[in-house]
């Protein structure tokens, strides 16, 4: 499902502060909500710890939220917890092999390495969802996120890709015959920092270090330190690290009979 190394719990953490503040889910969420208001459950595939799901189920919806990390599942029933809501059921295991219940609405973000992004997964997807399906997938392969463009080029390092993009998956619905509409969204997937001291400069930069697989090459983390001090700037009166992002997100609808 997710070919990603295991997310550390700082990677976590950060991951949550994310989704709190910045534009990540909340534009594709309100795009979505606008069509789902008059539907009850929902399937998260790939969910991570959970942006949409959490989303989901904030709104009252009966949410599936599939992952093949046991440790993203845990994070998202403790966050569950904190949040005390009821209407999620977590479900580990490789997306082909699960077995879950039709969903009004499925959602695939940000997950197609695997089984997620082929034919047969799609085909799965398509197959559980009652009304409507929504996958946000990245507009290009290579991945530069919290503008590191540079940083690879300094370092002599080539930047590392997602396995599909969205013109992946419009083959695949071409092949299965399934028409889909699609929209490029542009947003800022940023994160806010606690104060903009050395300390927690460095915390930031060994963890985009990491992220951003930059933890090889000459001194990446003081290059990174530096790029940090470069781009920080202040949003909703925090200290803030940008991400300007670009996505689409394909719609599939089923179509009555």
């Amino acid at each position: 499902m997710n070919n990603l190394r295991i997310w550390t719990d700082e990677q976590i953490d950060y991951y949550f502060k994310g989704i709190k503040y910045s534009d990540y889910p909340r534009i594709f969420w309100k795009k979505i909500l606008e069509e789902i208001k008059a539907y009850h459950s929902l399937i998260d595939i790939g969910c991570g710890p959970g942006a949409f799901a959490l989303a989901a189920a904030r709104a009252g919806m009966a949410v599936q939220a599939v992952d093949i990390s046991e440790k993203n599942l845990e994070a998202l029933k403790n966050k569950c917890r904190k949040m005390r809501l009821e209407n999620m059921t977590t479900i580990y295991g490789n997306w082909l092999d699960v077995e879950v219940k039709n969903a009004d609405v499925c959602i695939s973000a940000y997950s197609f390495g695997g089984d997620i992004g082929t034919i047969g997964g799609i085909k799965k997807i398509l197959q559980y969802t009652n009304k409507i399906a929504y996958f946000i997938t990245p507009y290009e392969k290579i991945k530069t996120d919290f503008l590191s463009k540079d940083l690879y080029q300094k370092i002599g390092k080539t930047p590392t890709a997602f396995s599909s993009d969205y013109t992946d998956l419009l083959r695949i619905f071409n092949e299965l015959g399934q028409q889909v509409e699609f929209e490029v969204v542009e947003y800022d997937f940023g994160m806010p920092l606690e104060s903009d001291n050395e300390a927690t400069l460095g915390k930031c930069a060994l963890f985009l270090c990491e992220k951003l697989e930059l933890d090889e090459g000459l001194n990446p983390t003081e290059l990174m330190r530096k790029h940090l001090r470069d781009i920080i700037t202040i949003r909703n009166g925090m200290y803030w690290v940008p991400n300007p992002r670009k996505s689409v997100i394909i719609t599939w609808r089923r179509q009555s009979v």
